[in-house]
């Protein structure tokens, strides 16, 4: 099982490390396509199984081991319907068998279990050994392994003044919320001992580059000044300090977030695509490039075809992509990838190139990192590798930036630091 984008590429990887002779493979492409018992591998996406009958032909088999790729899209333990159809449980008064009741082995692939925070993990230790955390419930987890923190206001609303300004009005005062992680030492003694093998890259590849991240100061444009004059990215700033962990959340909670995260991303995509060209005339033979908005994808893409170049988003087939990929790595002539950072970061192999641009960075670290593992994995033989990151200083963005490295230092201590 794995994200829809990605069936292909697991089955030519498969094809590739397989040691069964003559090894047969069944990716389920279409819902009518149905699911075949007498393949080798089957494999589906997590969408897939929102199809009744998908669903169905699985249960109907016995797995000697499924493998849920990018697992932590299993993460939410309320979840929705893919993940209780891949665990079981109860979703919206309907009792499921999970797929897991039917398979001998399971093993959950992902390198980023903790996208945003450390309690994102928990779904997936409660499945593969919940003894290891003494089988806690969500509640206990997190009134253990997080402190009470600064709070915040909620009930908020907003008025217009006599002179037409945007007036903010607030209610109740949350002054005691737990979102300050701790005993992260521990927590990862608890995985590593019981479910959680975890290799860094340095580890298993001694020769890897290092990853690194450069962080590029942008002048402030007519158009950037413009968007922070704007009364969205005004109420935008005044969100973040009065709820910086709601506003850091992987969905914003408000239109006027979105709408601010939006208008900058337009403002900055000329220098953005600046930045490309600099980097691609000065040398750089293969170079990735990211965006979350299609509008700065299309500027982009627009800017850069004279490059050659491939590109995918949310919209691309599956095919598509893959096809975008291989041209990538086996065709010289095509110096850029391009592409909306969910859909771009899941799975490929670009070693090719050595350089990431962020033309706009997301607000959840993990989201970030998997975009830069592209490049940074097997295969790659270059002596460095960069996410390039543009940022206007002294603002909303810049603070936000120091709020993903301090997820990321969070993170990191709970899954890869290495204690005594």
């Amino acid at each position: 099982m794995c994200p829809a984008s990605l069936r292909l590429n697991w089955e030519r990887e498969i094809w590739r490390w397989s040691i069964l002779p003559d090894v047969s493979t069944y990716p389920v492409l279409k819902s009518k396509d149905g699911v075949s018992l007498k393949h080798d591998y089957v494999i589906v996406s997590y969408d897939g199984l929102r199809n009744d009958g998908i669903y169905d032909a699985l249960l109907e088999g016995y797995w000697d081991h499924l493998i849920c790729d990018e697992a932590h899209y299993l993460k939410d333990p309320k979840g929705n319907v893919r993940t209780h159809r891949t665990i079981g449980g109860e979703y919206k008064r309907r009792e499921y068998e999970g797929i897991i009741s039917r398979c001998g082995n399971i093993t959950f692939l992902t390198g980023t279990p903790m996208p945003n925070q450390p309690i994102e993990i928990y779904n997936l230790v409660r499945i593969a050994d919940w003894e290891a955390i003494d089988r806690m419930s969500v509640e206990k987890f997190r009134n253990y392994y997080y402190a009470k923190g600064t709070g915040f206001l909620t009930g908020w609303h907003e008025t217009t003044g006599a002179d037409g300004s945007i007036v903010m009005k607030y209610g109740r005062y949350r002054g005691e919320v737990r979102n300050k992680p701790r005993y992260m030492p521990e927590l990862q003694s608890r995985l590593r001992g019981s479910c959680m093998i975890r290799r860094l890259k340095e580890q298993v590849f001694t020769q890897m580059p290092q990853k690194q991240w450069h962080l590029l100061p942008v002048e402030e444009t007519v158009q950037i000044r413009k968007v922070m004059k704007s009364d969205a990215w005004k109420k935008a700033e005044k969100l973040h300090k009065i709820r910086p962990d709601d506003f850091q959340s992987a969905i914003p909670i408000d239109g006027a977030i979105s709408t601010a995260r939006k208008d900058m991303g337009v403002a900055k995509a000329p220098l953005a695509l600046a930045y490309c060209k600099e980097l691609l005339n000065e040398g750089v033979e293969k170079l990735v490039v990211c965006a979350w908005h299609k509008d700065v994808l299309s500027l982009l893409q627009n800017g850069l075809k004279s490059f050659g170049l491939v590109y995918m988003d949310g919209n691309t087939s599956s095919k598509a992509k893959q096809e975008a990929v291989d041209l990538f790595d086996a065709n010289d002539s095509i110096r850029v990838i391009l592409g909306q950072q969910k859909p771009l970061g899941l799975g490929w192999t670009l070693t090719r190139a050595q350089d990431v641009v962020f033309a706009e960075f997301d607000w959840v670290p993990g989201n970030n990192d998997q975009v830069l593992d592209r490049i940074h994995r097997r295969g790659q033989e270059g002596s460095s590798v960069t996410g390039h990151v543009l940022i206007v200083p002294d603002t909303l963005e810049e603070r936000m930036m120091n709020g993903v490295a301090t997820k990321s230092r969070n993170i990191y201590d709970a899954l890869d630091k290495r204690y005594g």
